[in-house]
């Protein structure tokens, strides 16, 4: 091996090539690789947060707009998983095998696809917008808002995109410090940029002022150019000469072969994404029109809330997700199955301890967690009891994004795509309507379906995972 194919030593910053990953204790190993990924998706949560903050302190429909172009910008991902997640199971292995050269080349392929799928994704938004808005029974002022949120936040798809791709990259390094760095520091930046643009600063602050505040537009703003920034600052990383994944123009010609590759892995994880996505906005037009006591845009509102809050899990979950995907991979590569059958384990054990204490969070507290994101008495008292009850269902999440994360660094993505369409079709969507059209429940009874889903998906993904067919999988 030449000596610009070896990994970077791993006691550099980059950690790429960890050793830790493949030998020694997997407990540590798990809790070390994933730890920056769950800084860096407390910090995304932080974000979300605030963006809900923010927009409640505007108004019912801005609350409803913000979530519902969260939703849009959750869908240009699963776009970008197209990219992403193949990428992330060849690079995982590549490394694993000790051959850097190959890592190397998925990643320069993977930034030219990032950079063209983050163009079409600004394309479809900005021309579907007004579409989205009508479909979700937003009308008026509220409409308006939510197109015009959407527009603006669609400037940023292509940064979105890069940074995604190339964090995902990383990640199947093993770096989980660089992406948690940047992406981090970009959401420190995010949140204040919101808040100035979105209020505006007193008369005098840092030396300038008065700056006149431009409301829940602010927020889109602050988020496209943060957005931005990370694309700048990690190519700039990935830019120099020492960087073992480094991007090089005379290494960004497609490549047939290893595109087919990639896409073989991530194209059915970007259709489970866009099934799921699917299957979300479906449920969100049985949640705007359930039968209820309240306003639409009240119970809408409190949709959107209440899954602001729900990040408080996903995102611990994803960061294991991720560091599952990282240490199966890496060790498929290694051929070490067993290995990687123990790591992901133990990663569903990790997650599964701290979704335990956000289900006890949401049990005792969601009505002070509602008071916190909005100013709304009709979105509290809809919104409360369908959050409580998420409570109970906690534990279902951790082998459901777990388990799906580590098939997917082993590059098994087909089955569990099947399994989404089912959970959609077959359980999420009929027990909704169910709950909130039969039982007339509210926002609790459409949710009754989500419940329902992320049960019995766990239930399928875990038995996936167990049946270790993904351990003969070639990516």
């Amino acid at each position: 091996m030449r000596d610009d194919d070896r990994p970077n030593d791993p006691a550099s910053p980059g950690r790429i090539g960890d050793p830790r990953i493949l030998e020694g204790p997997i407990r540590s190993a798990v809790f070390w690789l994933g730890l920056p990924i769950l800084g860096e998706q407390m910090l995304n949560a932080c974000v979300t947060w605030n963006d809900a903050f923010l927009a409640g302190r505007i108004s019912a429909e801005a609350t409803g707009a913000v979530g519902f172009a969260g939703y849009i910008g959750w869908l240009m991902t699963m776009l970008f998983w197209l990219v992403g997640i193949g990428a992330t199971a060849i690079i995982s292995r590549a490394i694993g095998a000790k051959d850097l050269s190959e890592a190397r080349r998925t990643t320069n392929q993977a930034f030219v696809m990032a950079a063209g799928l983050g163009l079409m994704g600004t394309v479809f938004v900005f021309v579907a917008a007004p579409g989205f808005a009508l479909l979700l029974n937003m009308k008026g002022n509220a409409a308006t808002i939510a197109t015009d949120y959407m527009r603006i936040d669609a400037i940023g798809m292509v940064g979105a995109s890069i940074s995604f791709v190339m964090a995902a990259c990383l990640r199947g390094a093993g770096d989980t410090r660089t992406p948690l760095i940047i992406l981090g520091g970009v959401n420190v930046v995010n949140l204040i940029l919101s808040w100035l643009l979105t209020f505006g600063i007193g008369p005098i602050a840092f030396g300038i002022g008065p700056i006149e505040g431009i409301g829940v537009n602010g927020i889109a703003i602050g988020t496209a150019c943060s957005r931005w920034l990370g694309a700048f600052w990690i190519l700039f990383l990935m830019g120099r000469s020492s960087h073992s994944l480094r991007l090089q123009l005379g290494k960004m010609r497609p490549e047939r072969g290893l595109i087919g590759r990639m896409l073989r892995v991530g194209v059915p994880a970007a259709a489970d994404g866009m099934i799921t996505f699917s299957g979300h906005f479906v449920f969100m037009t049985i949640v705007s029109r359930v039968p209820t006591e309240f306003p639409v845009a009240a119970v809408f509102a409190a949709h959107i809330v209440g899954i602001r809050i729900e990040s408080l899990s996903y995102l611990p979950a994803n960061a294991y997700q991720y560091a599952a995907s990282t240490l199966v991979g890496q060790n498929l590569g290694a051929r070490q199955p067993d290995r990687a059958r123990r790591a992901a384990h133990e990663a569903v054990l990790q997650a599964a301890v701290i979704l335990t204490g956000s289900g006890l969070l949401y049990f005792f507290g969601a009505e002070w967690l509602y008071q916190l994101l909005s100013e709304d008495p009709d979105v509290w008292k809809c919104g409360v009891p369908a959050l409580t009850a998420m409570a109970f269902f906690q534990l279902a999440l951790a082998p459901l994004i777990v388990y799906l994360g580590a098939l997917r660094g082993a590059g098994d993505t087909r089955v569990p795509m099947y399994y989404t369409v089912f959970g959609m079709a077959a359980v999420r969507l009929p027990v909704a309507l169910f709950g909130g059209f039969v039982l007339e429940w509210g926002l609790l009874g459409a949710w009754l379906g989500m419940f329902a889903d992320l049960t019995i998906r766990a239930i399928l993904v875990g038995r996936r995972f167990r049946s270790g067919r993904w351990e003969r999988i070639k990516v």
